[in-house]
């Protein structure tokens, strides 16, 4: 019902933008400002933004047993309701999450039919607007708002939250965010308010100074997470005890122990608690996709990184995870991507299943495959072509024996549909590595 009112960025790209905030000012104006009824935390980046907004809501949730803690995010993966949740905790040190009511989004498309055929709000408004009204409806406490896309001018951009936070800067979206770090920098950098202090990740050196430079002006104070002590508390957290276990995630888990310094101001943080919470925050609040084990043998992860900044450390962990076995990767990407960057990032010594999802945006698999064999001056290990995924699926659990590795990535809709997939043909719940 919501997709026939408006095209998403997930299925269309570019054509489902619509920057600027007028349209949201008064789609949020007609619903009597939701987003000012709860306190919230605002997250941007181009990598790492989805795990430090679900570790976030985590450690927020057993910081605040009994207290209801929104979550939005974007895209979603197996169900679009994903992109809305409550996360609660009962006891301090557990989480459970629920989505938003079906019912729900169906009544708020009704109720809102007439402001949309009048003002034609764009997918991400009208989602981004449900949020809000949901979540003060639902007195959620808190809400960590992951941005769509950028910053400045993205519909999340309307709230005034307790803490801003940029979790990484990379080139991704450049026909819409600007050719340069720095460009990029200055779009996402457009979420920082005056006098609300910001965490930053582990970015560039250009990308810091931009950012400093609009906090300065704002009146923001600034952490460091990767240098300043109050990046430090999960520093002797382990991978091995996280169910998020891909190597962003100790850098993201500085970005959190930060953000959880400043939000201690104004809630009883308990450390000992929100170890728990961030060592099982895709159990406590449903997040995949993050180098997300499907299965044990053959051993199958997949990941939804697509950009070469997410690329390079994916493969750099494939080294690890896959030595003394045989690769078999699954790998589709969409059109608008830096296709040829990251597939010469790809290993050669694999066995690849070039694939697309399904939608418009996804490239030709075999367009892909001479992109990635021109990419590796014809070595590559061998390849085939399939024009689906659940194909993709099919041949590499035919070939694949028992002690293999299989990867599936390039496009989180590549992941999403092999989840959708593995989940209900090989019947094995997603562990961890």
């Amino acid at each position: 019902m919501l997709y026939s009112v408006a095209p998403s960025f997930q299925k269309v790209g570019a054509a489902g933008y619509h920057p600027g905030l007028g349209t949201m000012l008064r789609f949020t104006g007609s619903l009597g400002n939701p987003q000012n009824l709860f306190k919230s935390v605002h997250v941007a980046g181009t990598n790492g933004k989805g795990s430090v907004s679900h570790m976030l809501a985590s450690a927020l949730a057993v910081s605040l047993p009994g207290r209801a803690v929104g979550l939005y995010t974007s895209p979603h993966l197996l169900d679009f309701r994903e992109r809305v949740r409550i996360i609660t905790s009962d006891d301090g040190f557990t989480c459970s999450y629920e989505d938003v009511e079906k019912d729900f989004v169906i009544g708020f498309v009704k109720e809102t039919a007439d402001f949309v055929k009048a003002e034609r709000p764009s997918f991400f408004e009208i989602t981004t607007a449900m949020a809000f009204k949901y979540f003060a409806l639902r007195n959620v406490e808190y809400a960590v708002i992951e941005t769509g896309l950028g910053g400045r001018l993205d519909s999340t951009n309307v709230i005034r939250p307790r803490l801003s936070i940029i979790t990484s800067i990379g080139l991704d979206h450049k026909d819409i965010l600007g050719d340069t770090i720095g460009q990029i920098a200055a779009e996402k950098g457009g979420i920082v308010k005056p006098g609300v202090p910001v965490v930053l990740g582990k970015l560039p050196e250009e990308a810091s100074d931009v950012i400093a430079g609009i906090a300065s002006r704002a009146g923001s104070t600034v952490i460091y997470s990767d240098t300043d002590a109050a990046g430090g508390s999960f520093d002797d957290v382990p991978l091995s005890e996280m169910d998020l276990k891909g190597f962003p995630q100790r850098v993201n888990l500085r970005t959190v122990s930060a953000a959880l310094s400043v939000l201690g101001k104004e809630v009883p943080v308990d450390i000992r608690k929100c170890r728990t919470a961030v060592c099982h925050a895709a159990r406590f609040t449903g997040l995949r996709g993050r180098w997300e084990k499907l299965m044990d043998a053959p051993l199958a992860i997949c990941d939804i990184g697509h950009n070469p900044q997410a690329v390079s450390i994916a493969v750099e962990q494939m080294r690890t995870a896959a030595a003394g076995r045989r690769k078999i990767l699954i790998i589709g990407m969409a059109a608008d991507k830096d296709v040829r960057t990251v597939t010469g990032m790809l290993p050669e010594d694999a066995f690849y299943i070039f694939t697309k999802a399904s939608g418009p945006r996804a490239i030709a698999p075999g367009k892909l495959a001479a992109m990635a064999l021109e990419g590796h001056h014809g070595r590559l290990a061998g390849y085939a072509v399939t024009e689906t995924v659940a194909e993709a699926v099919e041949r590499c659990m035919q070939a694949a024996s028992p002690d293999d590795f299989i990867f599936i990535g390039g496009s989180s809709y590549v992941v999403a549909e092999a989840i959708g997939i593995f989940d209900s043909l090989y019947r094995q719940r997603p562990q961890c590595p």
